[in-house]
């Protein structure tokens, strides 16, 4: 089927819950986000928002840890289980953030639906 006879319409992303508007010829701007209706641009920038309190929580949080740890009542050992998750998870989450904002971009890869140019 070529793409010129797709009808315009909203097409499921890749990323679960989003849809994109097809005007027949193109992809536009134009987001569906959980029933929120947005753009690309909209949406990326407060993806990368949610991303910025979401670090700024996960170090704070390893800080606070770091510190019970050393100047605390606590010994290491029940403080450590927390400075590793909030460390990791510190560094994972923009990795995952990163993809999840490349796939709002990419159509699904089903049949009939049109190909990203």
């Amino acid at each position: 089927m070529r793409e010129r006879a797709i009808a315009a319409g909203w097409f499921e992303t890749r990323r679960r819950g989003t849809l994109r508007w097809w005007d027949g010829s193109r992809w536009t701007e134009h987001l569906v986000v959980r029933g929120r209706s947005t753009t690309l641009a909209e949406d990326r920038a407060s993806v990368r928002r949610q991303l910025i309190v979401t670090e700024v929580v996960l170090v704070a949080l390893m800080v606070v840890s770091l510190l019970i740890a050393l100047w605390g009542s606590l010994p290491v050992v029940a403080v450590r289980p927390v400075i590793v998750a909030a460390g990791t998870a510190a560094v994972c989450v923009p990795i995952v953030i990163t993809r999840q904002l490349r796939l709002v971009a990419l159509p699904s890869r089903r049949f009939g639906v049109p190909a990203l140019r």
